[in-house]
């Protein structure tokens, strides 16, 4: 309370004093009348306020030289506006001083100057720039790979190596082989060169022919935009075919396969005219679902249940078993009509002892089936 309204902790003691909080717990056993102790639950209050009015005019007199600091600041024109006029005026004075000509020019001088000696110096990021040149040169290799225009030459002489840097489209990676064993093969290591690098020998077409230059393996080599590097010839040239070669070839294997190709004509239409072979399969389920072209062999019965597939049309199927010393029970669908050894009224009916080689076929949209039968003898 002292702090928030600036009573002292003396005007505080004082205060309570005069209040009740100061009597005994027993007034009339100190000789207080009730009268006497009456005074002490309001004296207190009227003290407190005379306290609090000293106070009261200490604040008064602050507020009147806040209002005089007020009025007088009251008296300035508007500082909001002054404030925003300076601050357009800044700005404007800064933007002119920034595009005059005229300020800083030894600074301008110094730095045009010494941007123009870095673009045109030669060493300026080097290592950035033979970066880009490793990583171009390893592209365009890439590239001819990818492309398939890496390729192999196959020449004579050094004289018919420049001609095919002539009329090619030379690219990295390119060997020019010479059938000469006394003369180094090249590999193509750089095109579009637009001068002789350094360490490369120029070499000119009549010197060449004339035999006026010595090869070395190693070395590299300038012709038309290209440099070339020599190396000891290790391939047999004569063994590679050059492109007129190889024309004739592609002509002459065209030939074979188009004869080829008629011969498969001629095969796949005698072949149409062949029955299917029949597929043997060997069971002893009672129950068959018969399969087109198929032949079943089901040994020693007693019970057979035939059925037919969903497509019937050209079915061609056989069935063999042999009966013991019963007469198997036999089923099969309406469909089939039976024809031949025990058959009657188109029904079959095996018996003992017997060997059996049933038949169905499609004809004429009539499923036949003929019985062959033979006598079989059990000797024991």
């Amino acid at each position: 309370m002292k702090d928030k309204y600036k009573i002292t902790e003396e005007e505080i003691n004082q205060t309570i004093i005069r209040s009740p909080y100061s009597l005994a717990d027993s007034p009339a056993s100190q000789g207080l009348k009730a009268k006497q102790v009456k005074k002490y639950f309001y004296e207190f209050i009227r003290f407190f306020a005379n306290k609090i009015n000293v106070h009261l005019e200490d604040l008064g007199k602050t507020l009147e030289s806040y209002d005089e600091i007020s009025e007088a600041f009251m008296t300035i024109p508007s500082l909001q506006e002054k404030d925003i006029e300076l601050g357009a005026k800044i700005l404007t004075l800064l933007e002119e001083h920034n595009s005059s000509e005229k300020s800083h020019p030894y600074i301008n001088e110094k730095i045009n100057s010494d941007i123009e000696k870095h673009n045109e110096s030669a060493v300026s990021h080097a290592d950035i720039r033979g970066l880009v040149k490793s990583i171009l040169d390893k592209l365009d290799v890439a590239y001819c790979l990818a492309s398939g225009k890496s390729r192999v030459y196959s020449c004579e002489d050094v004289i018919e190596a420049l001609e095919a840097i002539d009329e090619n489209e030379i690219c990295k990676g390119d060997l020019l082989l010479v059938a000469d064993p006394a003369l180094p093969d090249f590999t193509v290591f750089e095109t579009n060169l637009k001068g002789v690098p350094n360490g490369a020998y120029e070499l000119d077409f009549n010197s060449v022919a004339a035999g006026e230059i010595t090869f070395e393996p190693g070395k590299s080599y300038y012709y038309n935009g290209v440099r070339i590097i020599a190396s000891i010839g290790t391939l047999e040239t004569n063994l590679l075919a050059k492109k007129d070669e190889l024309d004739r070839l592609e002509e002459q294997f065209s030939e074979h396969i188009e004869k080829s190709s008629e011969k498969d004509d001629a095969i796949e239409g005698a072949l149409a005219l062949k029955e299917n072979a029949f597929i043997k399969k060997e069971s002893i389920s009672s129950e068959i679902t018969i399969e087109n072209h198929t032949e079943y062999s089901l040994g020693l019965i007693t019970e057979l249940s035939i059925a037919l597939p969903e497509e019937t049309e050209e079915l061609d199927s056989i069935i063999n078993f042999r009966t013991g010393a019963t007469a198997p029970s036999f089923d099969a669908p309406s469909e089939l009509v039976f024809s031949g050894d025990d058959t009657s009224g188109g029904r079959f009916y095996p018996i003992t002892h017997r060997i059996y080689e049933i038949n169905i076929k499609e004809v004429m949209g009539i499923l036949s089936v003929r019985v062959g039968a033979t006598d079989f003898e059990v000797i024991e």
